[in-house]
């Protein structure tokens, strides 16, 4: 299914024990988002839940300096819209361990990294669900 992407279990490792190193883990974030998109056929409609640039926010938001990797990649993405979705209540996972705070703060940054490149950005105000899906269909020409 396009956008879509199903990787192994990273030798065993739980999450904590990736994020302890946050270059790393971002790195290899960064890795697998490139090679996602590299996959992609530019004849179809695609959804990425995360892009490339939203590693530049992450690094931003941990104070990472970005990585060369990282710059270049921006540099060469290539995204026809951008849609971004106000964000909803704080849902914590094994995953997601930010406070309301910091997803605020990253939701910011990811605003703010993708209305500084050169694709058209909309954002998508809190609907039901049929709703936000009529509002970005009816965007996507």
């Amino acid at each position: 299914m396009p956008g879509i992407i199903l990787t192994p279990n990273a030798g065993g490792k739980t999450v904590k024990e990736v994020r302890d190193n946050q270059t790393r883990f971002q790195l290899g974030v960064l890795d697998m988002q490139i090679e996602q998109e590299a996959d992609l056929s530019p004849d179809e409609v695609v959804f990425l839940d995360r892009a490339i640039p939203d590693a530049l926010a992450y690094c931003r938001f941990l104070n990472l300096p970005p990585d060369k990797k990282l710059i270049n990649a921006i540099h060469t993405a290539s995204y026809k819209k951008i849609f971004i979705l106000d964000k909803l209540a704080l849902v914590k996972d094994y995953a997601r361990t930010e406070d309301a705070a910091a997803q605020k703060r990253i939701h910011e940054l990811i605003t703010d990294v993708y209305e500084s490149l050169p694709f058209p950005v909309i954002h998508v105000p809190i609907l039901p669900p049929e709703e936000r899906v009529d509002y970005i269909l009816k965007r996507l020409k």
